[in-house]
């Protein structure tokens, strides 16, 4: 399908690279008039002119920290003067501070807190108001397989990710009423450059990965940007006009089911049928 979102004006925070930037990419491919928002006027310049080489329209307005909500105050308001709507929030800006040696365990605390929980809130809190007025509006979360079905501790991130599920059920029952529907994606475990805060790409971290997959997701394999926009844009079009409030593992089916490797009798081979 394609215009799916045909002139419709798109906020993407964490836009200029990984699972942002695929869904910036998919939404200007259907139509959309794409905002991206980031830190890296270098990365979005890349966005930038890879949508408009395919023809879609789209712009940076940044850098930005949306952990300053003087910040996505001031990002928004631009938005409105020169678009006079915002018709969807797609919020993937965040990231981890875990493993920087620079940072106090408390300073690791409030700057993954900042970046994930309440840069979210700022962003949500910043477009609802117009979203109102418009009487309409799709909002797209994304939180992380990890806050509820972790694969390793990762406290501080994982605990600003449950919050933005918090949100995303909170802010879909309020809203409901003004035609805007929110809903969260949490992603598995995808190749981003967010790994590179955790460990340097190479084979070990390829190892890592796919061990991880092949022990923890069904279908046995790690996921890519891509596989998140496809949802991103199901959350921001009519096909789901009648959703909201969810939130969707994106995750080859962890946190649905169960893979091999998780359970001892399904390791077994115990109840297996060959299909």
């Amino acid at each position: 399908m394609k215009d799916m979102l045909k002139d419709q004006v798109a906020l993407v925070t964490g836009g200029t690279s990984g699972m942002g930037e695929a869904t910036a990419k998919l939404y200007a491919a259907e139509g959309a008039k794409v905002i991206i928002s980031g830190t890296n006027p270098k990365k979005a310049e890349r966005v930038l002119e890879a949508i408009k080489a395919e023809g879609g329209e789209a712009r940076f307005y940044g850098p930005t920290d949306i952990a300053d909500r003087a910040q996505v105050d001031e990002l928004v308001e631009k938005i409105i003067a020169d678009y006079g709507r915002i018709d969807i929030l797609a919020a993937y800006a965040g990231r981890t501070f875990d493993g920087d040696p620079n940072l106090s365990q408390q300073e690791v605390l409030e700057k993954t807190t900042a970046v994930n929980q309440w840069s979210t809130y700022y962003t949500c809190f910043a477009v609802v108001p117009h979203m109102k007025k418009q009487k309409s509006g799709k909002i797209i979360i994304c939180s992380s397989n990890g806050a509820f079905n972790p694969t390793a501790p990762a406290y501080e991130y994982h605990m600003a990710k449950g919050a933005c599920e918090s949100l995303t059920v909170n802010l879909a029952m309020d809203l409901a009423r003004f035609g805007i529907r929110v809903n969260c994606i949490k992603p598995g475990p995808i190749i981003t450059p967010f790994w590179d805060e955790l460990m340097e790409a190479g084979p070990e971290r390829e190892a890592m990965l796919q061990g991880i997959a092949n022990i923890e997701v069904p279908m046995q394999r790690t996921g890519l940007p891509e596989d998140v926009a496809g949802p991103a844009l199901f959350f921001a079009s009519d096909l789901s006009s009648y959703v909201t409030g969810l939130c969707m593992y994106v995750a080859g089916g962890m946190g649905y089911v169960y893979a091999h490797g998780q359970s001892s009798i399904a390791h077994s081979g115990a109840g297996r049928r060959d299909l």
